[in-house]
């Protein structure tokens, strides 16, 4: 049986929560939560996979081996949602870009579920609008579903919490922004000078983990936090070891334009290459591009490494014949590359007898 504890601060504590999608971040993020020891019931949803898809089929099995809760649903309905989040307290999409508007009726299952807490897959940078796009970019449906948030679901009683950290190298592929870490190489849109925010994975999920355990604090606001602000022709420096000359591609931002428009047109997937580079140099991608605070003071525990070093340690991987990347997805090398959640288990940590921690997590 579970019950809600009120924590020192006078506010719930939600120690039942549901994570929707278990590929890229989100299976990082259920082992977090299941390493920091604070939460009575952690639950996985995700699409019920098909037969051949033998790599989710796996990991859903590990999940279940780590005591995580797996359930499945057939399609992303409000029926099934509802169903999927019985005795939830807080809910955690980590769903990818193409399944952003599903989050709609996601939220409405939370709603009819009695869940008080929903953070979208918001992450990355916010839906800026672009001077250099003649129609919405693929990110529009993080605005659609915070405002949805905010407008429809915070007056029926669910609360929200929208959390920003730019990009992460080690999560997304360098290769989509124009690094080439194995052949040193570099495709550069415009002149590279703009910052932009870069948080790798580890601490993205790091900053995830402290925000669930505090809902008194982070609720109904949208956190801002930057591993490092860092320039492309920093990030080149770094993959080229300083020989820009001939190892760096010059595209300028009409071509890139045109290009990422040919391919949207197309519905090919490259498209949203082309549009991280332009998203870049634009400096769209700064969480707090309209000079917003930063929100790394609630995070003191954790020491951000710099994208220069994320890059570095990318490039060794490269160098050791290691394969990063598969469908989007970290592939680490156990003998490379450490666990984005190491670290981790210490949050929240607590003797068993005492019950969950109601302070501020240790990240």
């Amino acid at each position: 049986m579970t019950t809600d504890i009120t924590a020192a601060n006078g506010s719930d504590t939600y120690t039942r929560i549901a994570v929707v999608g278990t590929g890229g971040y989100g299976e990082h993020f259920l082992r977090a939560l299941k390493q920091c020891g604070y939460f009575v019931k952690i639950r996985a949803v995700t699409r019920a996979p098909e037969a051949t898809e033998t790599v989710k089929l796996e990991r859903l099995r590990q999940l279940r081996a780590l005591g995580i809760e797996v359930l499945e649903y057939a399609s992303a309905t409000v029926d099934a949602f509802s169903t999927a989040f019985a005795g939830i307290d807080t809910v955690v999409s980590v769903v990818a870009v193409a399944g952003l508007p599903s989050q709609i009726p996601m939220i409405d299952g939370a709603i009819a579920a009695g869940v008080k807490w929903f953070i979208p897959s918001e992450y990355g940078v916010a839906n800026y609008s672009s001077a250099w796009m003649p129609f919405k970019g693929p990110l529009a449906a993080k605005e659609q579903v915070l405002d949805y948030l905010v407008g429809t679901a915070k007056p029926k009683g669910l609360a929200y919490t929208a959390i920003y950290t730019g990009l992460a190298l080690d999560y997304l592929d360098p290769h989509g922004i124009g690094l080439k870490l194995s052949r040193r190489r570099a495709t550069l849109v415009g002149r590279g000078g703009t910052p932009a925010t870069f948080t790798c994975a580890g601490d993205v999920v790091r900053v995830l983990v402290s925000v669930v355990q505090r809902p008194g604090e982070m609720q109904n606001r949208i956190i801002r936090y930057a591993g490092s602000t860092t320039k492309m022709c920093e990030l080149i420096k770094v993959v080229t070891g300083g020989n820009c000359g001939m190892n760096v591609k010059i595209v300028s931002i009409d071509e890139a334009r045109t290009k990422f428009c040919e391919l949207a047109r197309q519905q090919d997937m490259k498209a949203f290459q082309v549009y991280g580079r332009l998203l870049i140099e634009e400096g769209l991608a700064q969480v707090n591009m309209r000079r917003e605070p930063l929100d790394n003071a609630l995070f003191p525990d954790i020491k951000p490494e710099s994208a220069t070093d994320t890059l570095a340690r990318l490039i060794k991987l490269a160098d050791a014949g290691s394969e990063m990347f598969k469908g989007g997805q970290i592939i680490h090398r156990s003998q490379t590359a450490s666990s984005v959640t190491d670290g981790v288990g210490e949050v929240g940590k607590q003797d068993p007898a005492s019950g969950p921690t109601t302070g501020k997590s240790r990240v």
